[in-house]
């Protein structure tokens, strides 16, 4: 659990420290990365437990078990921020070291989750289970049914939340938009 905790921290800082060095950082930036970061977190946690209980799976995993499987895909945000500024100079996320680094830290994320909930969501049908240890086989195409949510949660849905994470702009046209944005809800607030 250290290792989620910490790299959730560690992205919210690191992206307000790489919006502060382009320029463009207001108060309300770390603000939105924690909650952005956060919705991130829930979301993905309550579909793994709609999906587990849509598919009937009894997994004796706890809450923080699926949370800091769901932590772990900031460590490879993370990496594709730090390299991605360095390597862009400051342009963002975007070009090919962006999307390369991406690319790699999002399919190492995706194969680490594939590998460790394989054993929540399959359960071994191929070895013989003593009696009353509470495991029991699953029907072929209920174990079909279960690997294609894993498919779907390893791959697509982690590409999609990686993505939102990372997406890091370098032009400050998007500080402009964030700004003006916030002012026009400052000055509506206060002519209420």
């Amino acid at each position: 659990m250290y290792i989620p905790v910490m790299a959730f921290v560690t992205y919210i800082l690191l992206s307000t420290l790489l919006a502060g060095l382009r320029g463009q950082f207001h108060p309300e930036v770390m603000g939105l990365t924690a909650t952005t970061a956060f919705l991130v977190v829930l979301v993905e946690i309550l579909g793994l437990k709609f999906g587990t209980y849509v598919l009937s799976i009894n997994n004796d995993s706890q809450l923080l078990d699926l949370v800091a499987y769901s932590g772990y895909k900031f460590v490879g945000v993370i990496v594709t921020l730090v390299v991605s500024e360095t390597l862009n100079r400051g342009a963002g996320t975007g070009g090919w070291a962006g999307w390369t680094v991406f690319t790699y830290t999002f399919m190492a994320n995706a194969f680490f989750l594939l590998r460790s909930l394989k054993y929540v969501l399959l359960p071994d049908s191929s070895s013989s289970t003593p009696a009353g240890s509470g495991m029991h086989t699953v029907a072929r195409s209920q174990r079909n049914r279960r690997t294609q949510f894993l498919f779907i949660y390893s791959y697509i849905v982690q590409f999609i939340f990686m993505w939102i994470l990372s997406r890091q702009d370098g032009s400050p046209t998007q500080a402009k938009t964030a700004t003006a944005a916030a002012a026009a809800a400052a000055r509506k607030l206060g002519s209420t």
